[in-house]
């Protein structure tokens, strides 16, 4: 069995870090492909140093999804890949589930049965196709296992292994340091529902640089995305007078960040899970979520974008200390038991 791992963005450099790790030990086959979606070297390269891989191939030309399916189709020829694996909702885990398809290779989908139901979000529909192409469906939590088992037609077979930010927070727990003494919130704020509407945008910064007084500090490091979008709009960095904006951080300064956070104030799925694995209170700035178990134990809020409910939320949130919460991601070890259910019912796709 030889496997291809299909990347695209820092947090599938992340999140697939436990599974190259098992890979390694197992002594499996495998190769990292890298489409080029993420070109900023804090996204790409200092990211793979940090998680100690590096990918194998890297798209050559400006990313775009068609040309890079066929790419991917190309190095699975040339490569004799058996099986490609690719990691959540991004447009990397859709290049890789055609290319397999169309390759006529297994498929399997890390982080599947997650749902927001709304089906406007590009990531929704890139988790519905992945997960119906996929022939091994890895899950984070039972819940999104119980899901699975309830979808017509899925023709993969349902794994819940949990986590695999919970074997890299383990691993690298050491290096997560304390960056500041103060009291102060983490801010991420980068989705195309919020970057696409200036309103919201003016909306939400205003809010935010009111509820200064919440804490001694409120560090932003700015997403790419969302200061094109503010230079696009012609927004002023005055609606964020209060607020430390930096620029993005390497992976474990981020973590660390959110580590001893007092609130951590985000619309990314990935943070929402540290968070949560952190013990810290989160406040979503969405109007959904596909983390509905952060939301029921009580670390996660949604706000949608209305000013008043942000506010409200935020100070609420605020008032909860750091705790523990049930590890409904599951325990250490995460990527040995993706790559063990690999290698005890992989089939050869081509042969069947």
């Amino acid at each position: 069995m030889k496997i291809g791992i299909v990347i695209g963005t820092r947090p599938e450099v992340m999140k697939n870090y436990s599974i190259v790790k098992a890979l390694r030990e197992a002594n499996v086959d495998f190769v990292v492909l890298h489409t080029n979606q993420h070109q900023d070297p804090l996204l790409r390269e200092v990211v793979f140093a940090k998680m100690g891989y590096v990918p194998d191939f890297i798209y050559p030309r400006s990313y775009r999804i068609g040309a890079a399916i066929d790419w991917v189709c190309e190095i699975i020829r040339s490569q004799q890949i058996d099986l490609v694996l690719v990691n959540g909702d991004t447009a990397a885990s859709i290049v890789g589930a055609v290319a397999a398809v169309y390759s006529d290779v297994g498929l399997a989908h890390v982080e599947a049965g997650l749902r927001s139901y709304d089906n406007h979000m590009y990531e929704e529909r890139n988790r519905i196709m992945v997960d119906s192409a996929a022939h091994y469906l890895f899950t984070y939590t039972e819940r999104h296992t119980e899901y699975l088992k309830k979808v017509p037609d899925l023709r993969g077979r349902i794994f819940n292994v949990g986590n695999t930010t919970v074997d890299l927070i383990h691993d690298f727990s050491a290096e997560l340091i304390k960056p500041r003494s103060d009291t102060y919130a983490y801010i991420t704020l980068h989705r195309k529902e919020f970057t696409d509407s200036r309103i919201r945008m003016v909306d939400v910064f205003t809010t935010l640089n009111g509820l200064r007084d919440e804490f001694d500090a409120m560090i932003f490091p700015m997403h790419p995305r969302t200061r094109d979008a503010m230079k696009s709009y012609g927004l002023s960095f005055d609606l964020l007078s209060q607020i430390i904006v930096i620029d993005p951080v390497d992976p474990f300064l981020s973590l660390s960040y959110e580590k001893f956070a007092a609130l951590i104030i985000t619309d990314s799925g990935c943070i929402q899970e540290e968070a949560y694995i952190f013990g810290v209170p989160c406040v979503t700035v969405r109007n959904n979520t596909e983390r509905p178990e952060t939301i029921q134990a009580g670390a996660n809020v949604l706000t949608g974008f209305s000013p008043a409910v942000i506010r409200d939320k935020i100070c609420l949130q605020r008032r909860f200390g750091n705790q523990q919460f049930p590890p409904v991601y599951g325990e250490y070890g995460v990527g040995n038991r993706i790559v063990q259910a690999l290698r005890k019912y992989f089939i050869d796709w081509n042969d069947y």
